[in-house]
């Protein structure tokens, strides 16, 4: 009787339905919660319901679960400690005039006809040579934020062109940790990875950058006039010292990217550099930006425009966004020891009997493992892993593997409220992710031409069947 028990109680791998209705049961929570409470509640409830779920139908240990989760908190502790950095980088360059200056020189040379290209070459070429959107968001994405709200560029379709632009970088840069874990899991060279994305996620961005140029000439007259814009300029340069000194900040955080340091001492050596020109450039005392680093700069100038562009930065503007993301890591440690994804994914993995059908279910993979994750990487992985044999028995490349988890799950990591980088944008820039979305033009059309390509066969790469499909 006790051993017939005991074997009863034995954990159990889920099944392919359970896992769907767990799927189900957190689109439900999700979507019951829109307006109604904070995204971290939703992430707690389905925390809960498949620890539950878990627990007491599947016959996990708490150890087990708990153990699962630690990891998950380990391999995600480097982006929360990247994003307490931004709290501390967008204060200190607010402190040392770095943002005003960058402001002020854009609001001055950039017209509202061309700012939406603008800004997503520029974030662009950051992202593409530093290989970070992170960086890039937090630095370039800021100020062009600053001179779209100077112009009267809705901020929405501003942050469209600018989010477009940091994340390009994030898939099609050979310098991009996602570039190289996909080039990893694959066994390929992330340089070959990089010119291989070439008709995908460098056409997408010259069609997001025509888009741009386009949608742009609705700004042509902008929606504030030139008295005042220079009215602006007047009022930032009334609280600042506006000069190249006051940059940098920046061209330290662009050397250190392009040599690859680490980003968290790279953000530490340009908070602190930032620190050290507005104490001694500014005029601001030591003791002063220790407190705006913690708690953010507040501009009372009594002009609303101005005040809405120099207040911001600090821990404690970040520390909302980082609660969530601990939810998620919390979740996303729950869902790896029950292998929710992992049984959902082997079934599209059989439904995928030709070139369009696994290149969809691959995309469709990376985007849910992205958002399941809260993170590109688990995307990219899952991508990876699940579809290596159906890509090898179709002839299919592994370039064509590569490109296609990372088409999928890069620019998923923007837009997904959870996530690191998502957070990282709406401390930045003060948008979210439905604001962005519909112009996140550099994400929509590198997916349209993948799963273009896809069901054409151009730009895919044919390789020697495996030996099963070559006898028959």
């Amino acid at each position: 009787m006790e051993e017939t028990k005991r074997q009863i109680k034995e954990k159990r791998h889920i099944t392919f339905w359970e896992s769907v209705l767990l799927l189900v049961s957190y689109v439900v929570i999700f979507a019951f919660g829109i307006g109604k409470y904070p995204t971290g509640v939703s992430i707690v409830l389905c925390t809960a319901v498949t620890a539950v779920y878990a627990m007491f139908v599947m016959h996990h240990t708490w150890d087990e679960l708990f153990g699962s989760v630690m990891e998950m908190f380990k391999a995600g502790l480097p982006s929360v400690f990247v994003l307490l950095m931004v709290g501390f980088i967008s204060a200190a360059w607010l402190a040392a005039g770095t943002i005003p200056t960058l402001i002020v020189f854009g609001l001055k040379i950039v017209e509202p006809s061309i700012f939406l290209v603008t800004a997503f070459l520029l974030t662009s070429i950051g992202s593409i040579t530093t290989g970070s959107s992170w960086t890039t968001v937090a630095t370039f994405g800021v100020a062009m934020m600053g001179i779209a709200q100077g112009l009267g560029i809705p901020a929405g379709i501003a942050g469209g062109a600018i989010v477009s632009g940091c994340w390009v970088g994030d898939k099609w840069s050979p310098l991009s940790d996602t570039t190289n874990l996909a080039g990893a899991v694959t066994g390929l060279n992330a340089f070959d990875v990089f010119k291989y994305n070439l008709p995908t996620s460098g056409l997408g961005a010259v069609l997001a950058a025509v888009t741009f140029a386009v949608l742009g000439t609705r700004y042509s007259s902008g929606t504030m006039e030139t008295e005042s814009i220079n009215a602006l300029i007047n009022n930032i340069s009334d609280i600042y010292h506006i000069s190249v000194i006051t940059l940098i900040p920046v061209i330290l955080i662009i050397v250190l990217s392009i040599m690859k340091k680490p980003p968290i001492p790279s953000l530490a050596i340009s908070t602190a550099a930032a620190i050290i020109v507005a104490v001694l450039y500014q005029g601001s005392s030591l003791a002063e930006n220790l407190s705006w680093i913690y708690n953010g700069i507040v501009c009372e100038t009594g002009v609303e425009n101005v005040d809405k562009l120099l207040t911001g930065g600090g821990i404690l503007k970040v520390a909302p966004t980082t609660v969530i993301i601990f939810c998620a890591l919390f979740l996303a440690g729950i869902l790896n020891e029950v292998e929710v994804m992992p049984t959902v994914i082997t079934k599209l993995g059989i439904l995928a009997k030709n070139r369009p059908t696994v290149i969809i279910s691959t995309l469709v993979t990376a985007v849910f493992g992205t958002y399941l994750g809260g993170a590109n990487y688990t995307g990219v992985i899952f991508g990876a892993n699940m579809f290596e044999k159906a890509y090898k028995d179709l002839g299919l490349s592994k370039k064509d593997l590569a490109r296609t988890v990372l088409e999928g799950a890069a620019h998923t990591g923007a837009m997904v409220p959870w996530s690191g980088g998502n957070a990282l944008i709406v401390a930045c820039l003060g948008i979210t992710s439905s604001q962005f979305m519909p112009t996140f033009f550099a994400h929509w059309f590198s997916i349209a031409l993948t799963i273009l390509f896809g069901f054409t066969g151009w730009f895919t790469t044919k390789q020697q069947k495996s030996s099963v499909e070559a006898a028959e």
